[in-house]
């Protein structure tokens, strides 16, 4: 997080204001955020079963990006009730309202993709 006084901090706030497709980027960026986003879209999951489905991404990482995410007001950490602590992850419905940005977003990854396959 950065401090609200630094320089970095107010360019960046300025910036939003005079582009909101930046405001936008700024809220999705990070390498993992958009795919935890496409795997909630998919439905509620727990911390492991994310883990799971994105073997690349460590721990430490996958908790920051899903605070990120929650402090962002995309996704909803819902806790359980009983003792063993397990919760799921849901998009909110402002994650939900993404939908069509980012199916717009991989369809022009698709047409424009011109990297060689892995």
């Amino acid at each position: 997080m950065r401090k609200t006084t630094s320089t970095n901090y107010l360019n960046a706030q300025t910036l939003h204001g005079l582009c909101d497709a930046a405001y936008t980027l700024s809220i999705l960026s990070g390498r993992w955020k958009l795919t935890l986003l496409v795997k909630l879209g998919e439905g509620n999951k727990r911390f492991s079963e994310l883990k799971a489905q994105i073997p690349m991404i460590t721990e430490r990482v996958l908790a920051l990006q899903l605070k990120e995410l929650e402090k962002s007001g995309l996704l909803i950490k819902k806790e359980s009730v009983i003792k063993s602590k397990v919760c799921s992850y849901e998009l909110s419905p402002l994650g939900k309202s993404l939908d069509q940005v980012i199916q717009s977003l991989s369809d022009w990854g698709i047409a424009n993709n011109l990297q060689p396959e892995l």
